[in-house]
């Protein structure tokens, strides 16, 4: 009797291991997927804040002229042919814009300008 009630509870203690490695596995790679998502989200994040910038120079109108920031980072950001595009390491992320410009941003300050001959990004 003795000896049954230890393979018992060696096959319970094997089951619990088992259920319990599942556990810690599937929660490691959420915590992967949602570092992912995290990162994904700032990257959208600048690429919104450019696409704003774009439209409130053109429903401004011409003479429109300010500078915006863009945070330092490990990413290229450039504007062709109707979209932004940022690539950064784990990707790319884009955003369609109304207008068609053709430029890199820099990292740090960004002059817009918008006046008579058109929309201009240094």
């Amino acid at each position: 009797m003795k000896c049954q009630a230890s393979v018992e509870f060696l096959i319970l203690l094997g089951v619990l291991t088992l259920i319990f490695s599942i556990l810690i596995n599937y929660s490691g790679g959420y915590l992967f997927y949602s570092d992912n998502l995290k990162v994904e989200k700032k990257y959208k994040d600048i690429c919104s804040q450019v696409k704003d910038e774009i439209e409130n120079a053109l429903e401004m109108g011409p003479f429109y002229n300010r500078t915006f920031y863009l945070p330092a980072g490990d990413y290229n950001i450039s504007i062709s042919k109707y979209e932004i595009k940022i690539i950064y390491s784990g990707g790319e992320t884009i955003c369609y814009i109304p207008v068609n410009l053709s430029t890199d941003l820099n990292k740090g300050g960004n002059t817009i300008i918008y006046n008579e001959t058109g929309l201009f990004i240094r």
